[in-house]
């Protein structure tokens, strides 16, 4: 579900639009102005900062052929304007294609049941590589 490629392992990023282009750069193929401004558009109508946290900022990205998920993990954690007020510490951003509706909401609440999980959360933290981070979506 999420290459190891597209994992930043400990951001050191001091705000969110950081930590978003952060995670941007890992997808070199896309205009990384375009998937910014089509995320922070999002991020304007709410924070995406579900709480515990995790925050799932996503975006509909035109001539995307299939969904991109891309995570990262900030120790020290990052203002992410949560409903909860609390810090983000694992941050995973979701791509769709432009007209997939359905697969985008389907997508988008198969990740946040999962990370509803405090047993998941904490192994993501502990995690020693971006591998492991990755397997725990393999699951």
């Amino acid at each position: 579900m999420i290459a190891s490629d597209n994992i930043v392992l400990d951001s050191q990023a001091g705000s969110k639009r950081g930590v978003l282009s952060e995670m941007i750069a890992l997808l070199p193929s896309m205009d990384a102005d375009q998937v910014m401004d089509l995320v922070m558009a999002r991020e304007k109508l709410g924070s995406t900062g579900i709480g515990h946290g995790v925050a799932l900022p996503h975006a509909r990205m035109p001539g995307l052929t299939e969904p991109v998920i891309v995570l990262l993990r900030h120790r020290d954690g990052v203002d992410f304007d949560a409903i909860d007020g609390q810090p983000v510490h694992l941050v995973l951003l979701l791509l769709v294609p432009d007209d997939d509706d359905k697969g985008h909401l389907d997508l988008l609440a198969q990740l946040a049941r999962k990370l509803q999980s405090a047993t998941l959360r904490q192994q993501m933290m502990a995690a020693e590589s971006r591998e492991e981070l990755a397997a725990l979506f393999k699951r």
